[in-house]
């Protein structure tokens, strides 16, 4: 089928205003012409459909630049602690899940506890666990997703003992006496990937099923997606399976040698799967208190987070991807993170590699304000997340009040030249992206419209955010000639929603898609 929709304030986002046309032609999965509506009739070569958009808005389909996105549909069918603030908020959701599961899965798998906000956290340990799964190995992941919460067969199957030492860049916590509290951090967490039975494939696949009809419905056509091999491989089957949401594929450093000698390569790619690159960690989060600072930790004297990777070893990585044909993403929260991430592209780019592989940072989300021209000064892509300001407010004010200023200081890179795009890290934030329209607009703890905004003068404008989420989203995954703009020749990945311009900021906190297309074929229709 072809459309024309027509009646339209069309929001090209090539430049921040409205079109001098109407209408727009679709024809073939691609975006044939933009005019008047007569002009859009005479230029349709074959039967289609015509669709009045009574004034409202038309804007490239959004993308997400940085997702679990396995982890995030898998939601639906695990075990989900989001929201509990108390032990026995826990302790209700546990038991909800142990009842309502005649067979119970060979894990028990989930994630969203957030030792930040439970009221006891000192009873977030194995034993908790062992009460109401005794019998069955559980490792639930924090909000952060940087530290998994474990019970004691778990931590058996994996060979975890009091005796066990920290592997590098990790942590096995332990009481005051020594024993296991159940608290994997970082790589210590990793360790127990080896061990772990996932769900199904067709588990999975369902599950993805339910989240694209969900992304659909907050107007997102693209998704980039941190995976491990087993659903990475789940998920580039289901792409190319449903062809309705258009997924780029990141993967991890135990990958990187599997990628080699496939002759794998970033960039690789169909109209509905791209292989992207590979996934460094410079650092923890902040959450967790593993994210590494300059300034340590308050009542942690002497503690400046974790470093899950030197300087040296970074740069070999890098060094070993880009020559074999991937670009490299790095994961670096804290301003000592972000300011080693920069030595190690510094470095990087003084080699001189042919190709034009463009490597990224990842989160930023504190940077010393004398990193910000070096990081300038570096041919990298910069992929942020702006929901996060919403979430992290209260826990920089607790954790890294020495460097508040420097945190999420997305105005700052804009006006030193850097061009920003965005996405959720969902699971560990709402993937809906109008949540983080409105958070970079107006920097509110969570959400909130009554909060007083947190360092206005880092406010970015609508323009500059839905940038983020389309034109700039596209240039960082090298395909801004074929998505990102309303321009002609570009793929129909279109979404319809109201006219922003006449409504105040807080439009966005409610916002829907309420029209999406996708290679020109309408997934979600709420118009009629």
């Amino acid at each position: 089928m072809n459309y024309i929709f027509t009646n339209a304030h069309i929001f090209t986002l090539d430049k921040p205003e409205v079109s001098n046309f109407d209408s727009l032609l679709v024809e073939s999965g691609k975006i044939k012409y933009l005019g008047s509506l007569s002009d859009c009739k005479s230029y349709a070569r074959n039967h289609l459909e015509i669709i009045d958009l009574k004034g409202k808005a038309l804007i490239p389909a959004l993308t997400d630049c940085h997702t679990h996105f396995t982890d995030y549909a898998k939601k639906f069918i695990q075990l989900d602690l989001s929201d509990c603030r108390s032990i026995e908020d826990i302790s209700k959701r546990m038991s909800i899940y142990r009842k309502s599961h005649s067979k119970l899965p060979d894990w028990v798998l989930g994630d969203g506890w957030d030792i930040n906000i439970i009221d006891n956290p000192q009873k977030i340990r194995k034993e908790l666990l062992d009460e109401f799964f005794p019998d069955i190995p559980v490792a639930l992941y924090s909000k952060d997703f940087h530290s998994r919460w474990c019970n004691s067969l778990a931590l058996k199957i994996a060979h975890i003992t009091e005796s066990t030492i920290d592997p590098k860049g990790g942590h096995i916590e332990k009481d005051s006496s020594g024993k296991l509290t159940g608290i994997l951090q970082e790589t210590a967490s990793e360790w127990l990937d080896r061990f772990i039975i996932p769900p199904s494939k067709n588990e999975t696949m369902q599950c993805l099923s339910q989240a694209q009809e969900k992304v659909h419905s907050y107007g997102l056509g693209t998704i980039h997606s941190m995976e491990l091999p087993l659903p990475g491989e789940i998920l580039e089957d289901f792409a190319r399976q449903n062809k309705q949401l258009r997924i780029i594929r990141h993967f991890y450093q135990d990958e990187l040698e599997t990628m080699i000698s496939r002759k794998r390569y970033s960039g690789e790619k169909d109209e509905w799967f791209q292989l992207g690159g590979l996934k460094l960690f410079a650092d923890g989060s902040l959450g967790s208190q593993t994210a590494a600072i300059f300034s340590e930790y308050p009542n942690s004297p002497g503690f400046y987070g974790i470093l899950r990777l030197s300087e040296e070893e970074m740069y070999h990585l890098i060094l070993t991807a880009l020559k074999h044909g991937f670009y490299t993403l790095i994961h670096c929260i804290g301003d000592r993170a972000v300011h080693l991430a920069i030595n190690v592209i510094s470095r990087v780019e003084q080699e001189n590699l042919p190709g034009n592989l463009r490597n990224r940072l990842e989160h930023i989300q504190s940077i010393q304000k004398e990193d910000i021209p070096r990081l300038k000064n570096c041919t990298i892509g910069c992929s942020v997340q702006p929901i996060h300001i919403a979430n992290d407010i209260p826990l920089i004010n607790k954790y890294w009040q020495a460097i508040a200023s420097d945190a999420y200081c997305f105005r700052s890179l804009i006006d030193a030249g850097m061009q920003l795009a965005f996405g959720s890290d969902a699971p560990i934030a709402p993937i809906n992206p109008f949540y983080g329209i409105y958070s970079a607009l107006k920097r509110k703890p969570n959400l909130n419209p009554k909060a007083e905004t947190w360092f206005p003068e880092q406010c970015l404008n609508i323009w500059e955010t839905l940038q983020g989420y389309t034109i700039n989203a596209a240039k960082l995954a090298g395909i801004d000639d074929q998505a990102g703009t309303i321009i002609p020749g570009k793929n129909a990945d279109l979404i319809v929603i109201e006219d922003f311009t006449k409504l105040p900021d807080e439009y966005w906190l409610d916002a829907e898609s309420l029209l999406t297309m996708i290679a020109g074929e309408i997934v979600l229709n709420k118009l009629t």
